[in-house]
């Protein structure tokens, strides 16, 4: 990506967290207990945030290098792949995420299945879209349905709120418009002057 326009920020941030995405997925399935009660909330972020950050870089670049993998030393001969390639995966690391993340958080801010939901309707959405006419014809129908199913899901679990002013109307860090039913997924702020 070309220097100076933000996008190598974009670009070296994103792979940033895909590589703590793929070390993570890697080594909860070898070395975390698959009996612990968080083996599958720890798995299923993984996969989240790896989607997540694929997602943002095929919206920006189209198809790009997929590194599935922990990268082991110096390695500088990426291949680029589609923008189809670069989709199925991101939808298949959303619905991993979607199969394994709990229903309510065991902590404000803790991903759930709601958010990889919520993700996964949109990157059907973008894949159903026209930009990606040339090659997405055989994903359209059921990356419809899917938003359908998702979006649908997610509304059901986070009913919108009675008055829209509710989402906004911040009063203190951890206030009560991050807990109204629309959130799915709150950024955690804090009023303690240490964690500034």
């Amino acid at each position: 990506p070309a220097r100076g326009n933000g996008m190598a920020n974009l670009w070296d941030n994103m792979y940033s967290g895909i590589s703590s995405a793929n070390i993570l997925v890697k080594n909860v399935q070898g070395f975390y207990d698959k009996n612990s009660a968080t083996y599958n909330t720890r798995l299923g972020e993984g996969y989240f945030f790896r989607a997540h950050n694929y997602f943002r870089l095929v919206q920006q670049f189209g198809g790009v290098p997929l590194i599935l993998e922990p990268v082991v030393g110096a390695n500088t001969d990426f291949v680029r792949n589609t923008a189809e390639e670069t989709y199925d995966q991101i939808i298949k690391d959303f619905t991993e995420a979607y199969n394994l993340l709990p229903d309510a958080p065991a902590q404000p801010g803790r991903l759930t299945k709601w958010a990889a939901a919520h993700f996964l309707a949109k990157a059907s959405l973008f894949r159903a879209s026209e930009i990606n006419s040339t090659w997405n014809a055989a994903y359209k129908d059921a990356d419809l349905n899917n938003v359908i199913k998702y979006a649908g899901e997610v509304i059901t679990k986070h009913p919108l709120t009675n008055d829209f002013v509710e989402l906004w109307n911040y009063t203190a860090a951890n206030g009560a418009n991050e807990k109204v039913s629309e959130v799915v997924l709150a950024a955690q702020f804090s009023n303690d002057a240490t964690s500034r």
